[in-house]
């Protein structure tokens, strides 16, 4: 007992100290790290694809995910990048259902694994645990609504603007095409370069040695915020 509570304790401190399962009870967390462990996605990778079976929950660790949602045929566009601390896989997964989203590194990732097998377990042994899965997919679901409200209802310098702030890494870069931003932005090539060419104005951001860093946080900001 004591060696797992030990163990238990190394993972859980090499899982993200941010994000949904650092907010659940630490008895549940304790759980969680003991049925998952880490892999190692390469860039370009894939998580799971559009309907695959459920077989596990992830949690980012390291690195950026794409989440992408088909919009017609084969096509499919990329709605959010990930950063650590993101949790997904529950909903297919506790619905029983195949996959809706496709879920893809964007770079080279460190990502928790726990099996459906060990879900299972931990649920009819715990039923008390389930309001913590579904706080997972009320946070996932609200997220999903911000992102189609934001591109709904605001103009395109402010969606880019926002899209950015959540992308931004610690070292003040966007490590993303521009080709990439302008599919997950939602936007035409021509409100895209409108958009971009504005921050570069006012000295928010800049491109460099293929990627963009954002030069002055406060006025991307500003930039994010209705006129």
């Amino acid at each position: 007992m004591k060696q797992s509570a030990e163990k238990a304790a190394i993972l859980l401190s090499s899982l993200p100290s941010e994000g949904w399962l650092h907010e659940q009870p630490l008895e549940f967390q304790l759980r969680m790290a003991l049925a998952g462990r880490w892999v190692t996605v390469p860039r370009g990778g894939m998580i799971y694809t559009i309907g695959d079976a459920p077989d596990a929950l992830f949690g980012l660790g390291e690195g950026l995910l794409d989440v992408s949602i088909a919009i017609g045929g084969d096509e499919e566009v990329t709605i959010y990048r990930a950063r650590p601390g993101f949790w997904i896989g529950d909903s297919a997964l506790l619905a029983e259902t195949n996959r809706g989203v496709t879920v893809s590194a964007a770079t080279e990732c460190r990502v928790f694994r726990i099996p459906i097998s060990a879900l299972r377990r931990i649920l009819a042994e715990n039923p008390d645990d389930w309001p913590c899965f579904f706080r997972l997919s009320h946070r996932n679901t609200m997220l999903a609504l911000r992102v189609l409200a934001e591109t709904l209802s605001l103009p395109p310098r402010i969606r880019f603007a926002r899209m950015l702030l959540r992308l931004e890494s610690d070292d003040g870069t966007v490590r993303v095409t521009q080709e990439e931003l302008g599919r997950m932005a939602g936007m035409s090539r021509a409100a895209f370069r409108r958009a971009f060419s504005t921050l570069i104005e006012v000295g928010a951001v800049r491109t460099d040695y293929g990627i963009l860093r954002i030069v002055d946080h406060a006025a991307l900001e500003r930039a994010a915020q209705p006129d």
